[in-house]
């Protein structure tokens, strides 16, 4: 129950934090979209079936709460997440660089996922160009939050503990890989 709990809650928050907060003080450009984070988080370290729930139920979420096309960011979230799995299987899911990376990647083709999607979808008019433009700007709000809730959740980890057997971040194991 903890393993989907804790992550829904960070979920709702981000999400709350998406919707009310950043709106009033960061301009569009800079608004970090932590739900992105916490997915390709959750990609890393979570099990395949309880992280692909958790990433189409916060989609489904997102979408109710700030989309305009239903599914749209369930879809993409759901995208991003397993490319993730795909690559993690590759590379060491324990290095702190590794989730950078894939926040900058995964911002990318978030943005490229929305736009084929809207455009194909729906009649969003030149929303390519739109979020193109504003891609740089977005990479580095990302890149920087994911740092920050690294630093946070690396700083706070021995408070919270970790759960048995589960490779990650914040597991650092010697049985991992056996």
């Amino acid at each position: 129950m903890r393993g989907l709990f804790f992550p829904l809650c960070w979920g709702l928050i981000f999400m709350l934090l998406q919707t009310t907060i950043f709106p009033r003080f960061l301009p569009p450009e800079m608004r970090p979209n932590l739900l992105l984070i916490l997915v390709i988080y959750l990609g890393l370290s979570e099990s395949f079936v309880r992280a692909a729930f958790l990433t189409l139920l916060l989609g489904a979420l997102q979408d109710v709460f700030c989309g305009s096309t239903f599914g749209l960011y369930a879809t993409v979230q759901v995208a991003v997440f397993l490319l993730v799995r795909l690559i993690s299987d590759r590379l060491n899911v324990e290095s702190r660089r590794l989730l950078l990376a894939l926040v900058g990647a995964g911002t990318v083709l978030q943005a490229f996922l929305l736009g084929f999607l809207l455009t194909t979808f729906a009649e969003a008019g030149p929303v390519l160009w739109i979020l193109l433009s504003n891609l740089p700007l977005q990479i580095l709000a990302n890149l920087l939050s994911g740092w920050l809730l690294l630093l946070c959740l690396l700083k706070f980890q021995p408070l919270i503990g970790t759960r048995q057997g589960m490779a990650g971040l914040p597991y650092q194991s010697k049985h991992h890989g056996a």
